[in-house]
């Protein structure tokens, strides 16, 4: 799809239209080479010369974090926006194109503007467009855990949820770091493609991404505090079982001490012959055992 318009050209195409047709839209056959390196990380070098900007974008979807990545390569040039689907398996880039170029069409424009500084913005702007939403939800599923937790209803799957959100939001922070890199360049506008004063929009682009980015290192905190929460909760049951077992040992040592010392059947031990006996060594346990236990509710021991 490619569409003149009155301050220049915008267009949606594949690598395989690009690597036929790139001489007839002015890209170096390098920037075509380096559309399908660096498959792995989401950073990527900049290229920026005094008629070009070009970068490869990986795109991800924040509600499938870990599906596959779309891939984008953008060369814009002072009358171009070209973006160039390396992979768009699902058509969603295509579909991005689709609203933005009604979106464009549907909106005043400044007589200043020129297509690929207003296009660019729109695009830019489209890819991050439901990102507060789904950050703010994952927020609210992080707190209702939290709340779960701190009245003891916490499941089993606990801990490798919360590592997953932590996987999670180290990958949404590369991708993000990535698009801050991208709306630095087109902000600080090196190389004078735009007017200084509509660089305003990229700057704009740039300070939101910022404060998702930032909303991110929020989150990724969070995650930690809720560990640190789980472990301090197991510590703080562990030691009120140990507690409580020790004080049933301390209970029961004198216990096992009378029997142990009426166990030894000495041939003179005057309680042995006397009528009570029994009975004064059940009423002596229980009186210690008592004595014992006002003793540890006074100390706040139980």
């Amino acid at each position: 799809m490619f569409y003149e318009l009155e301050r220049g050209r915008v267009g949606y195409i594949t690598l395989e239209e690009l690597q036929n047709d790139y001489v007839m839209y002015g890209i170096p056959e390098q920037r075509v080479k380096e559309c399908t390196g660096n498959l792995y990380n989401f950073r990527s070098d900049i290229y920026v010369s005094n008629d070009l900007i070009f970068v490869v974008l990986d795109l991800i979807q924040l509600r499938d974090v870990f599906g596959d990545k779309d891939r984008i390569a953008l060369f814009v040039k002072p009358d171009l926006c070209l973006i160039v689907a390396v992979k768009d398996d699902k058509s969603r880039i295509c579909g991005h194109f689709d609203s933005v170029m009604e979106r464009y069409n549907t909106e005043k424009h400044s007589l200043g503007e020129t297509v690929p500084e207003r296009f660019l913005y729109y695009f830019l702007d489209r890819l991050i467009m439901d990102d507060r939403i789904i950050l703010e939800n994952m927020e609210f599923h992080m707190s209702e855990l939290e709340m779960q937790m701190l009245q003891e209803r916490i499941h089993p799957r606990f801990v490798n949820e919360i590592l997953q959100w932590k996987r999670e939001l180290m990958y949404i922070w590369n991708y993000y770091e990535q698009l801050i890199d991208l709306g630095e360049v087109l902000r600080d506008n090196e190389n004078d493609m735009f007017p200084d004063e509509n660089t305003r929009k990229f700057a704009i682009f740039t300070d939101r991404i910022q404060r998702l980015n930032e909303n991110v290192r929020h989150l990724k905190e969070y995650t930690v505090q809720l560990r640190e929460t789980h472990d301090a909760m197991l510590d703080y049951n562990l030691n009120n079982i140990m507690k409580f077992f020790t004080v049933i040992t301390t209970v029961f040592l004198p216990l096992t001490l009378i029997v142990g010392w009426y166990g030894m059947n000495f041939r003179y031990m005057p309680e042995l012959n006397w009528r009570y006996g029994y009975l004064g060594v059940v009423l002596f346990s229980v009186g210690v055992v008592i004595a014992l236990v006002v003793a540890f509710k006074k100390h706040k021991l139980l």
